[in-house]
């Protein structure tokens, strides 16, 4: 039976979080990634607190999950960005809330990606295209990130998520953490 996923929610705070994912999802060789990834993204929702929102729907989106995956295959990606806290502190986080809707963990081998930026999406963008970055400045506020940029910086992060892809250095930590998950992103739809 093929890994290859009918089905999967994108749980994000913001469309800069949909864009990479979907830049990245297009550079799998998903042509139309709109169609079976259902994107639902905080900042589209409601305005401001997007952590918080992330954070209440993901015990709502990880029940739909699992209820799908006895039926199909099915792919959750949730990208939160680390801000000020550390990557372990924002995963704790996420891991609390479905604890505390008393929700079975997340378990090794599920399909569920953790995607967390550090300081933020941006950051893994400009290093993606070459830029010098580190995790403790913020370059949300720096220049926008065109359609252009998005595609190279999934082309950059789709060579570095191949299996046996050489680490770069430079890698901000947080990334280099999330490799793995997206190369499962990657196995899954394609």
């Amino acid at each position: 039976m093929s890994n290859r996923v009918s089905k999967a929610v994108l749980l994000c705070e913001d469309q800069e979080h949909q864009r990479l994912v979907f830049a990245f999802l297009k550079r799998c060789g998903i042509k139309n990634p709109g169609r079976i990834v259902r994107a639902r993204v905080a900042s589209l929702m409601r305005a401001g607190g997007n952590i918080g929102w992330v954070l209440d729907e993901l015990p709502k989106e990880l029940r739909a999950f699992r209820n799908r995956q006895s039926k199909a295959n099915s792919l959750l990606i949730v990208v939160a960005d680390a801000d000020d806290c550390s990557v372990q502190d924002r995963r704790a986080q996420l891991n609390e809330r479905v604890r505390q809707a008393k929700l079975e963990p997340l378990r090794t081998g599920e399909s569920v990606a953790l995607l967390i930026p550090k300081r933020n999406v941006e950051t893994w963008i400009r290093y993606l295209l070459a830029e010098e970055v580190t995790e403790t400045d913020d370059y949300k506020s720096s220049k926008p990130i065109g359609k252009d940029e998005f595609r190279k910086a999934a082309d950059r992060l789709y060579d570095l998520s191949r299996p046996n892809a050489a680490r770069d250095p430079k890698c901000p930590p947080a990334l280099g953490e999330a490799l793995p998950a997206w190369c499962m992103i990657g196995d899954c739809l394609r």
